[in-house]
């Protein structure tokens, strides 16, 4: 094999062995409700996409779903790299990337900006390039038949083993995993009500009372408990899981977390400042109405109107 293929297939099958193991290390990707949950992805990539009608089966048994995938990519992986199976995987390889072209980047422009349309070449050179070599070795190219005709207990064999340290590894990334996180966002507590106090039961009654919001609706928090830069998360009536931002002094922001992209919840990056999506790597700028600035989102994130009261500092979200 020319060493131009070895790099190649060195590249692929490290790269799927990877995105395999990290799937089950993933604690969110199986969970329900996790930020990068399989069946919310799956769900995102239908909408407008050419593999719709595939992802939309799939998302009937995201589980399912989820857990084949991330096998079929480490056992893809696995094969690449040890050479068994090798044409079978890289067809596998190749009709993957290629889904993922037409359903998680189809949106993605320009399109170079997208990595599933260069593994999908990638795979393609590597299929091409073992079907050369197949017929330079032997005159001939084995169909689909001749080839299962062929298969020797020794290669049945390495097969099964392959098979079978696909789901050891599985497991045992899955053993290994983290506990499930909360994207990267602080969850407020039970929310006061417009005219609660900020004093307990047991607090003794003052002289003056307690400011109380000019504008009427749900306390997020305050200023005095949200720095500069900070961002903590909520949840909003219309929009649902959100996100809310102190870019300076009294300039706060709110934005939906849901994805535009495939539906995964953004976490937020608070050393860089951006709202960035575990799933894809779609980042936002909560400074510019939460512009995508990288990755396949095509459009911002929902904007929510807060505002703060500028006699206690609270930030209300508007009933």
């Amino acid at each position: 094999m020319p060493w131009a293929i070895r790099i190649l297939r060195a590249f692929l099958g490290v790269t799927f062995l990877f995105a395999g193991i990290q799937k089950f290390l993933d604690p969110n990707f199986l969970r329900p409700g996790g930020g990068d949950y399989i069946g919310t992805q799956l769900a995102g990539f239908a909408n407008g996409t050419p593999a719709a009608p595939v992802m939309r089966i799939l998302a009937q048994v995201p589980l399912l779903a989820g857990v084949g995938i991330a096998l079929l990519e480490i056992a893809i992986g696995l094969g690449t790299l040890l050479g068994v199976a090798m044409l079978a995987a890289a067809i596998a390889g190749l009709a993957i990337n290629l889904t993922l072209w037409l359903s998680a980047t189809w949106h993605t422009h320009p399109y170079f900006l997208g990595s599933d349309s260069i593994y999908a070449v990638a795979w393609l050179a590597l299929v091409v390039a073992i079907v050369e070599m197949e017929r330079d070795r032997t005159g001939h190219v084995a169909g689909p038949i001749d080839r299962l005709d062929g298969i020797s207990r020794r290669e049945f064999a390495r097969g099964g083993l392959l098979a079978g340290c696909a789901v050891l590894l599985g497991v045992a990334a899955k053993s290994v995993a983290s506990p499930a996180s909360s994207s990267g966002l602080a969850g407020l507590g039970a929310s006061k009500s417009p005219a609660a106090t900020r004093s307990g039961p047991a607090a003794a009654p003052t002289t003056a009372p307690p400011a109380t919001p000019s504008t009427p609706g749900r306390v997020l928090t305050s200023l005095d408990r949200l720095p500069v830069g900070g961002a903590v998360g909520f949840s909003d009536p219309k929009v649902g899981p959100a996100a809310l931002l102190r870019l300076s002094g009294d300039r706060v922001v709110a934005y939906g977390r849901t994805c535009t992209h495939a539906g995964c919840l953004v976490g937020y990056d608070q050393s860089a400042r951006i709202l960035v999506c575990p799933c894809h790597g779609a980042e936002f700028d909560p400074s510019n109405h939460a512009e995508p600035i990288a990755g396949p989102a095509p459009t911002p994130l929902p904007s929510i109107d807060v505002v703060v009261d500028q006699a206690t500092g609270d930030v209300i979200l508007p009933s």
